[in-house]
Order: C-alpha cells, then structure tokens, then sequence
C-alpha cells in the first residue's frame, strides 16, 4: 500500500460532496475550470466518516476565512450575520450530518436478515 497523492484539489473550487448509501462510498464535485466539474469517487475503509468530517471541517474554516475578510461597508443594503451565528448554523449542520450518519450505521432491527 502507497500513500501516492490521487488528486489534488483547492477546498475554494468544492461544489458538492457527499457519503453515499454504502458508507464506504465517498464523492466529491469540484470545479476544475469555468463551467467544467469533474466527480471524484472515494471507497473508504471502513467507512468514509472520517474523511467526510474533515473535508466538512475544511469548508467550514475556508467560509469563515471569507466571512473575516469580507470588508465591512456601511453601504451595504444586507447586514453581515454575526460570525457566532453563522458558526454555529454551520457547526449545527454539521452536526446533524454527523448524526444521519452514524444513525445508518447502527445495525438495523426487524424480521430482515443482512447478508
């Protein structure tokens, strides 16, 4: 077994990811030029959790690194939500996805039987 880097790729270009039904199964979208997208597709042992977690981690902080240096102007017609907040709705978020996905790994019960 290698560690040999795959793919490389800028969290900034992120457009979509997500673990998928078997999940072991992790994807990702990234922009890789102006209106092209390229899907990347993981199999991760013995599950994509931890992979997905981090990459969740990295686009938290990338859109707080924006929000901090976003210049505050009085002109602007929207008010800027306090970074607490939106820290919290992301962090919420992402709570609520770790939560789905540990809910589909706990052992199902009922008269089906699993392979």
């Amino acid at each position: 077994q290698t560690e040999a880097v795959l793919c490389e790729c800028r969290v900034r270009f992120l457009s979509f990811m997500g673990v998928g039904r078997d999940v072991r199964a992790f994807a990702f979208i990234m922009a890789s030029a102006p209106g092209t997208f390229r899907c990347h597709m993981v199999w991760c042992e013995p599950n994509a959790a931890g992979l997905s977690e981090a990459l969740q981690a990295a686009c938290v902080l990338r859109y707080q690194k924006c929000l901090d240096a976003r210049p505050q102007a009085s002109s602007s017609c929207l008010p800027s939500p306090p970074a607490d907040s939106v820290a919290r709705r992301v962090g919420s978020s992402v709570r609520r996805g770790v939560q789905t996905l540990l809910g589909t790994l706990k052992p199902r019960r009922g008269g089906a039987q699993t392979p």
